[in-house]
C-alpha cells in the first residue's frame, strides 16, 4: 500500500486530469483523482514486449 501511495504521489505531475461531469476540477490531484486518471500515462509507457515478426506466406 505505501509503495502504491508513492507511485501515485509522484505520478501526479505526469497525468492529465479527467473530470467525471459530477467532480469540480482541483488543483491539487488526490491520490484517487491521479489512479482515476492513470490510463494516459500507461498508454505512453506501451508495452515492453517486442513487435511480433512476420511469418512468410506458406506455399499451400
Amino acid at each position: 500500500m505505501p509503495l502504491m501511495s508513492w507511485q501515485l504521489w509522484l505520478a501526479r505531475d505526469l497525468v492529465v486530469e479527467n473530470i467525471l461531469p459530477w467532480q469540480s476540477a482541483s488543483i491539487n490531484l488526490t491520490p484517487g483523482r491521479v489512479a482515476q486518471s492513470m490510463l494516459s500515462v500507461l498508454v505512453d509507457i506501451c508495452t515492453p514486449a517486442k513487435q511480433p515478426k512476420q511469418r512468410g506466406k506458406s506455399p499451400g
